[in-house]
């Protein structure tokens, strides 16, 4: 099961300013504009507001989210005061769960990642936690937790995150992302975008074990849609099975002047074939069992290979020379 309830308890926050703080609002991810967040009762203040919230969860899904606090003081002016990550997951695994712990990226080894404190259980385990993201570098992180039941460490979840230092101005009014291939102008993800170091948490649900193409697109205050980013990230299948179409397939040659030949291991049949390029379209499309496609029609540069054989997906990054 994985499915969580909880709440997330600021104690004594800190907000610091020259004018009294009137009114204060919270929302998560989205930012559904000024004056339409989740108010929060402030105390009497002289600019200076010290206080705890209960803040709801309630409805997010499972994953990393971002938080974000904004007040008003009595001049009217708002502004954005805090922004903090946290991650949201249910562990259940039949056994009581002792310990657990996560990391980013690399493994530290069992027992050396960063603790986290766990509640007396039965084997479930319900609750929220801080994730500190000081210190990573901008691009792709992948954020592991392993928990410890009986005498047993197992990884129990992972998740994709983007970390971004966004230059944005007053013309851009929103922003989107999405992967591989473009569903079109305004029908990506939607991203919350400040003028400050942004954490995007990556639905990787359904994506194929491999590399894939990551786009983020900004919508200026005229109606136009323009790229601002776009990189390759990996779901490397650390928690899939050895057999898996990703690594059971070879494609060479890799870079490729004129076509690739793909090789399946054992008798498994292609039944489909697309290929992206960095723009996100799709310059080639398949249903055949091909095994040496002709890709001489191609412009130079980077594109993803997408492969689907017996319900099996995978992708690769191929270069054509």
């Amino acid at each position: 099961m994985k499915r969580v309830l909880i709440l997330l308890l600021f104690l004594g926050h800190y907000f610091a300013s020259a004018q009294s703080i009137t009114t204060a609002e919270y929302f998560y991810d989205t930012d559904p504009g000024v004056g339409n967040g989740t108010l929060l009762n402030v105390d009497t203040n002289s600019g200076h507001l010290l206080q705890s919230f209960t803040i709801a969860t309630t409805g997010l899904s499972e994953g990393f989210h971002s938080l974000y606090i904004r007040t008003k003081n009595e001049e009217g002016n708002w502004g954005l005061y805090e922004r903090s990550s946290l991650y949201i997951a249910t562990f259940n695994t039949g056994l009581a769960i002792s310990a657990a712990e996560y990391f980013f990226d690399s493994d530290p080894g069992v027992g050396n990642g960063t603790i986290i404190g766990v509640e007396t259980n039965s084997g479930q385990l319900t609750q929220s936690y801080s994730i500190a993201t000081t210190g990573l570098s901008e691009g792709f992180h992948s954020f592991y937790i392993r928990t410890l039941a009986g005498e047993k460490w197992s990884l129990y979840d992972r998740a994709i995150i983007y970390i971004k230092d966004f230059e944005t101005s007053s013309e851009i009014v929103s922003a989107e992302y999405f992967i591989d291939s473009d569903p079109g102008n305004g029908n990506g993800t939607s991203v919350n975008i400040e003028s400050q170091t942004q954490l995007i948490n990556v639905d990787s649900n359904g994506l194929a074990e491999g590399e894939h193409l990551f786009y983020i697109r900004v919508l200026n205050d005229i109606g136009m849609w323009s790229f601002y980013d776009s990189a390759i990230f990996t779901i490397d299948g650390k928690l899939g099975v050895e057999n898996s179409l990703f690594k059971t397939t070879t494609i060479s040659p890799n870079p490729f002047v004129n076509g690739l030949l793909i090789d399946l291991k054992g008798n498994s049949v292609i039944e489909n074939i697309q290929i992206y390029d960095f723009n996100g379209r799709t310059v080639f499309l398949s249903n055949d069992d091909l095994k040496q496609v002709n890709l001489k029609f191609l412009n130079s540069g980077l594109y993803i290979l997408q492969i689907q054989s017996e319900n099996q997906f995978a992708s690769f990054k191929i270069i054509k020379e």
